[in-house]
C-alpha cells in the first residue's frame, strides 16, 4: 500500500555564507544504515556521518520501525556531534500510489480534497500532525507526528502516477539548531486499513496510548 519512504535531511531555507560548512548535506543520509537489532516485528538502523572537511559537521542518527497490527511506528532519531549547533531539519519524504489520491486531507480542520488533478501541490507550515489518504476502494492511510514535525508538503506528480508527503520540522526562522551533543527524536505512525470510512474522511483524533 505505502510506495517508498526515507528519512530526509533538509538545509534551512536561508544559511549565511559563513556558516555554509555547519550546514548539513541533504544526501548524507541516503548512505548505508547498519542494521542492529532485528526481530519479528521490528528492525533497528543506526548510521554514523562524518564530514570531509574540517569545521564540518557530523551525526549519529537511529531509526526503529515496528509493525503493530496494521500500524508502522516509526521513530527517528539525530545526535550533534559537531562542536556547533546543528542548522538541519530533519523529517522523512513518504511515496504512495496515486490511488490514494481519490480523497485527501492534509490536517484536522480543512475539508477533504476530493480527487487533486495532478501536479496539485499545497503545504501547512503550522501542521496539526494529521493527515489522511484515502482511496477509492475503501483503503486509506492515517499518519499521525508528534511536534517538532509540524510542516507538511503535499504534492501529486504530473505525470506520474504517484503522490508524496514530505513530513519535516520547521524552516526558518522556527527553526532551532541542534546544540552540540544533544538528540532530536522523531515519531510517525502510518495505520493501513481496508475498512470503509464512508463519504468524508472523519479527523481521528489523537494515537492511542
Amino acid at each position: 500500500m505505502v510506495g517508498g519512504a526515507a528519512p530526509r535531511l533538509a538545509r534551512p531555507g536561508d544559511v549565511a555564507m559563513d556558516a555554509i560548512s555547519t550546514v548539513p548535506e541533504p544526501a548524507s543520509l541516503d548512505d548505508a544504515w547498519q542494521l542492529t537489532r532485528q526481530d519479528a516485528d521490528a528492525v533497528m538502523l543506526v548510521h554514523h556521518h562524518r564530514g570531509p572537511t574540517p569545521g564540518s559537521w557530523g551525526y549519529q542518527a537511529s531509526q526503529s520501525l515496528r509493525l503493530v497490527h496494521n500500524r508502522l511506528e516509526w521513530e527517528l532519531s539525530i545526535r550533534n556531534l559537531s562542536r556547533l549547533p546543528m542548522p538541519a531539519r530533519l523529517g522523512w519524504r513518504l511515496h504512495f500510489p496515486e490511488d490514494f489520491a481519490h480523497q485527501v486531507r492534509l490536517d484536522g480542520t480543512t475539508e477533504a480534497i476530493d480527487d487533486p488533478t495532478r501536479g496539485h501541490a499545497e503545504g501547512r507550515d503550522a501542521w496539526d500532525g494529521i493527515a489522511t489518504l484515502g482511496g477509492q476502494d475503501g483503503r486509506f492511510v492515517l499518519l499521525r507526528a508528534e511536534p517538532p514535525l509540524t510542516t507538511l508538503h503535499f504534492q501529486r506528480h504530473a505525470t506520474r502516477s504517484w503522490l508524496h508527503l514530505d513530513l519535516m520540522t520547521p524552516d526558518v526562522p522556527v527553526l532551532m539548531p541542534l546544540p552540540c551533543g544533544e538528540e532530536l527524536t522523531l515519531r510517525l505512525t502510518l495505520d493501513l486499513t481496508a475498512a470503509p470510512r464512508g463519504p468524508s474522511l472523519e479527523h481521528p483524533g489523537p494515537p492511542p496510548t
